[in-house]
Parts: structure tokens; C-alpha cells; sequence
């Protein structure tokens, strides 16, 4: 098996300074990919702290748990810890490196709930506003019962899933495998949205976890930005934060990635073993697929997004969210226990204060940050996130454990 801590940009330089030659390589450019990619494997070894992390990780791969992936962690300033793990492609037995791009599925919810504040931030749109001010199809809808909504859902209840809209687990709860949304724009998906899919319950009323809340959530956005959504998420969040290996999913995107997306795989409820996964259609440029479920990014990027959270809303000096908007989007909802920026709320502390945040998706992946402990954790992976549940909790366990002995042998 392969598992290497490995910088985030190892053999792509590399790669981009042979690509710079097509036909012809000159010997220092050899060379100089040579040298560049000796120095990336020149890495230092596991902390001891992280050892039962990394003998964990190897230890999955090997038993056929999970594919391959990537862990970053951040603790009191520094990143501590960062590793591929396993393959991105098992056949090929292409490696998982750091920054291998990929779909961080559910991850893109909170993701989009942090432009969204940025937007509010902006006075661009209100979030505790109902959203018929800005679709007016949402005015007059109904309950499942045929009873009348009293009010259009918030921006806030849409994020925080408290919407009253059906949620993924109803029939036809999950819109973006439908045939009728394949290739479709978004306006055209939340318009039917508005229009057929009657409401489950009054909105803010209960917690209810509704990805057709984030595409409605989603298209508000492009509304008010006058912008289809990929692009807006370039323009008020991936720019500004200098993320540049952060895309929603469309052919655009896929062609401008500097490395191949990896391989997905699911556990066969009769094997065992890792299998392969259905190929997924790309959609076209600015063409609709899940809005809260095909963000593609990088441990890097994502460690950058949440860094800015962690520094109340500051990124290189300069403000993206205020510090008000930023304590409003770790602040959790009165109904439910999701944060009002979309992170769920895991712990709290003895006065009910939230202390760990988190958001997992579908394709495997995870992030968290522990407040007390100033820890920010990223794992992606693409073997599917109901299969390697205990996986997932497993690692965070050790990693959480990994960083308390980090601090005990800091401690004087």
C-alpha cells in the first residue's frame, strides 16, 4: 500500500514544468523537476503524537475500509499534521497526495452558507428575510395537506434545515439524480421546486435535513448577485480567499484542475470489498447539479476557508466577514443544532455554548473544528460516506487524541 506526508504540491510542479514543453524538454528543466520533486519527498517524519493516526490510516487501506484519501490538521497556528493516504485509483495505483481535488459533497453547504453571509455582510441580501422577496414563486405555497405556508422560509431556516421542505429522504427528496434537472439551469430547478414540491411542515418549526433547501438557498444567491451560481462562488468567496483549486463541478472546471480527480468507490453490500462507483455525468458549464453537494476542493483550500472562520472573518489582514457576521454564522439556530452558517453543531460546553463544529459528506468526507483546543481538521476521501462511518469517527477520535498529547509534551 502507499501512504506518504507529502507537500501539497508534489510531482505537480513538476509536471507543469515538463508540460511547459510539449515535444521538447530542455535538460534544465529535467533537472529541475528532478530536484523539485526529490525535495517534496524529503519530508519529516510522523510527530509521535500522530503515530497511532498514521498506523490507523495505513492499517484501513490495507483492510480495504477506504480507498485512499487526505488529513490535514491545524492546531494553535500551525499545521501539525497533513498525509495522502492509500490510492485516488486503486487500479492504477495512482496515489492519494494532500491536495488531490475532490468532491466534498455535503461539505459544499456550509461552504455556500459562508458566501451567503459574506453577501449579507455586503448588504446584498438578508438572511432573515422570506425568500419571497427575492423568488416570488415561494409566496403563495402550501403544506403537503393543502393547508397554506404562513410565511416563505428564511435564508437562515434554509441553511440551517428548518425550512419545512422535504427532505432528502422523501420521495424525490433528491432532486439532482432526477432526469428532468439533468443539464437544466438552477432558476429552472427551484422554480419547480417552488411550484410541485408542496411543504413537508411549517417553516422553523423542526430540523429536517433538506438538500432542496440548499438549492433554493443557492438560486437567492444567483438572484441577487445576478450571477449563475459557479461563477458567483468564484466571485465572492474562492477570489477573495485565494482559493484557486475550489470549483462547483462542470466541464470548466474539471479541464482547469492541475491534477486528476480521484477514483469513487463504494463498499458492495455482498463483497465486501471496494468497488468502483457509478460514473456521474459532468454537466455543462453553469448547469445544474447538487448545490450543497458537488463543491470540488482541496484539504489547502478548505483549511483556508476555515481559518477565516477561526480569525473572526480575517484572511491575510484583510476583513472578508465581519466580525459580527462571523460570530452570527457560528451561532447556533434556535431551532435545531446546526450553526446559522451551516457547520452542525457537535459539543457545546457546561453554559451550552457550541465548542466543535463539523459538516461530513456523502463521498467521505469530514471537516471539524474543536474552538477550546484551536484545532481544524480536514479528511477527504472518495469511498462513500455511509461505508466508512467508523472510519471517519475512528480517525477524529485519534486525531483528537493525538493533538491532547501534542499539547501535553508542549506543556512546561
Amino acid at each position: 500500500m502507499f501512504r506518504k506526508s507529502l507537500p501539497a504540491k508534489f510531482l505537480l510542479t513538476a509536471a507543469s514544468l515538463l508540460g511547459w514543453f510539449p515535444g521538447f524538454v530542455p535538460l534544465f528543466a529535467i533537472i529541475g523537476a528532478v530536484n523539485l520533486c526529490l525535495a517534496s519527498l524529503c519530508v519529516a517524519e510522523t510527530p509521535p503524537a500522530f503515530e497511532s493516526v498514521s498506523a490507523y490510516l495505513d492499517q484501513s487501506v490495507d483492510d480495504g475500509v477506504v480507498a485512499g484519501g487526505s488529513l490535514m490538521v491545524f492546531h494553535q497556528g500551525e499545521i501539525v499534521y497533513q498525509t495522502g493516504f492509500g490510492y485516488a485509483d486503486i487500479e492504477t495505483k495512482r496515489p492519494y497526495l494532500v491536495d488531490t481535488p475532490a468532491v466534498v459533497a455535503s461539505v459544499s453547504k456550509p461552504i455556500l452558507g459562508t458566501l451567503l453571509h459574506r453577501l449579507a455582510d455586503q448588504k446584498i441580501v438578508e438572511l432573515d428575510a422570506p425568500i419571497d422577496r427575492y423568488i416570488e414563486e415561494f409566496k403563495d405555497c402550501q403544506l403537503e395537506t393543502g393547508e397554506p405556508i404562513k410565511r416563505a422560509p428564511t435564508l437562515t431556516e434554509l441553511l440551517t434545515h428548518t425550512s419545512g421542505l422535504r427532505n432528502d429522504e422523501a420521495p424525490g427528496g433528491r432532486v439532482w439524480y432526477q432526469p428532468w434537472a439533468t443539464n437544466q439551469p438552477l432558476e429552472f430547478v427551484v422554480r419547480r421546486i417552488a411550484t410541485e414540491f408542496p411543504f413537508k411542515r411549517q417553516p422553523g418549526t423542526k430540523l429536517s435535513y433538506s438538500g432542496i433547501g440548499t438549492e433554493v438557498a443557492a438560486r437567492v444567491g444567483e438572484i441577487v448577485t445576478d450571477q449563475p451560481r459557479n461563477e458567483m462562488l468564484l466571485t465572492h468567496l474562492c477570489e477573495p480567499l485565494g482559493m484557486t483549486q475550489t470549483f462547483y463541478r462542470d466541464v470548466v472546471a474539471v479541464e482547469k484542475l492541475k491534477a486528476p480527480m480521484p477514483t469513487r468507490y463504494y463498499i458492495g453490500s455482498k463483497s465486501g470489498t471496494l468497488l468502483v462507483s457509478r460514473e456521474r455525468l459532468v454537466p455543462d458549464k453553469n448547469r445544474y447539479s447538487s448545490s450543497g453537494g458537488t463543491i470540488i476542493s482541496t484539504a489547502s483550500d478548505l483549511l483556508t476557508w476555515l481559518l477565516m472562520i477561526r480569525n473572526d472573518g480575517m484572511h491575510d489582514g484583510e476583513e472578508y466577514l465581519s466580525d459580527a457576521i462571523c460570530r452570527r454564522l457560528l451561532t447556533e439556530h434556535e431551532v435545531g443544532f446546526a450553526a446559522k452558517g451551516g457547520l452542525f453543531v457537535r459539543q457545546r460546553d457546561e453554559s451550552g455554548k457550541p465548542t466543535l463544529f463539523s459538516h461530513t459528506g456523502s463521498s467521505g468526507t469530514n471537516v471539524w473544528f474543536d474552538v477550546p483546543s484551536d484545532t481544524i481538521g480536514i479528511m477527504l476521501t472518495q469511498t462513500r460516506g455511509s461505508d466508512i462511518r467508523p472510519f471517519r469517527i475512528e480517525l477524529q477520535k485519534r486525531v483528537t487524541e493525538a493533538v491532547a498529547e501534542l499539547n501535553l509534551v508542549a506543556a512546561p
